[in-house]
């Protein structure tokens, strides 16, 4: 893409920053009600980055209890290296508010693309547990409360907050991973399938004797709902009508991987083939639209969930870029 078509897009996303920060001033939040911001495929280039940092920034000064990074953090067409990681983990520690977040394809399971470098995706996964999750200043939520009941998985984790479950899960886009003719790389993925189960039900357990009344799964990828055959999800969706047997509240999915804003209620219940009117599912935007999305969860409400979308405001230094 030439530079000139660069700044024209970039001109067009400031305006519109302007337009929708401006709309989203005459929504106000719920009193009493539990906040938090969410974002994710993000960011994919140096100028994501800038525009990233400062959707952030304008986040935490309305003092979220926190923010969620649903993965993937760089393009999956880029080198994955400790440096770009870094970057991201800068910007995570640099939040003045409790950081949530989980790994998405393009970090480690992609990182085997001769783009990518042609690396050992368990090699480079390895390398991002260790940078986001080893150093407890990078995410800094442990007044979160957060529960991490596996050594082997320090991304999956679980907590209460306000009678709400929130529950992280590691699951992935590029179909989850699932590699059955590479030995290694498919026991890692059924060890990670029994992980993810054996945190859900350990949360929904927790959550059950705290009596919550509703729920937050959070994870990377798009599970594709629509298409039950997909062999790298059909853990992940037994998982869930599992999970969704044994709680009567209402539910929130949270996700990102294909880019494409989605407020909607996907599941079915066996039964009926009907939507199941108390699951929704939120994708966040993603590259190369730079935004974040506001929920609100109040219990007395109805929906128990509402979201705000945003994008970053525009200053006067960078519309002159």
């Amino acid at each position: 893409m030439s530079s000139s078509s660069v700044a024209r897009r970039l001109s067009l996303v400031a305006w519109l920053a302007v337009l929708l920060v401006a709309a989203a001033l005459a929504w106000p939040a719920a009193a009493g009600s539990l906040r938090f911001f969410a974002v994710g495929d993000l960011p994919y280039s140096n100028a994501e980055a800038d525009l990233l940092e400062r959707l952030l920034e304008q986040a935490a000064a309305e003092e979220p209890a926190f923010i969620v990074h649903v993965g993937d953090i760089k393009g999956g067409g880029q080198p994955c290296t400790d440096a770009r990681n870094r970057a991201v983990a800068r910007l995570f520690r640099d939040q003045p508010v409790p950081m949530v977040y989980t790994p998405g394809d393009n970090e480690w399971t992609d990182c085997h693309r001769a783009a990518a470098g042609g690396l050992d995706p368990l090699a480079r996964l390895a390398s991002v547990r260790r940078m986001f999750f080893g150093d407890p200043a990078v995410l800094h939520n442990r007044a979160l409360g957060l529960r991490a009941p596996q050594p082997e998985f320090p991304e999956n984790v679980w907590l209460i907050r306000d009678d709400v479950l929130f529950v992280v899960l590691h699951v992935v886009g590029s179909n989850n991973a699932w590699q059955p003719r590479v030995p290694a790389r498919n026991a890692a993925f059924k060890a990670r399938a029994d992980a993810n189960r054996a945190l859900l039900a350990q949360a929904l357990e927790a959550g059950m004797g705290a009596g919550v009344q509703a729920a937050v799964l959070i994870f990377h990828a798009n599970p594709v709902f629509e298409q039950p055959g997909k062999r790298g999800f059909m853990s992940l969706k037994q998982d869930l009508q599992r999970f969704l047997a044994g709680f009567d509240g209402a539910v929130l999915l949270i996700h990102g991987d294909t880019h494409s804003y989605k407020l909607d209620r996907p599941m079915v219940d066996p039964a009926t083939g009907e939507p199941i009117a108390r699951v929704q599912r939120l994708e966040v935007p993603g590259s190369p639209f730079v935004a974040g999305v506001w929920v609100s969860v109040d219990l007395d409400a109805e929906p128990v969930f509402s979201v705000r979308t945003v994008l970053p405001s525009a200053s006067e230094d960078w519309l002159e870029r």
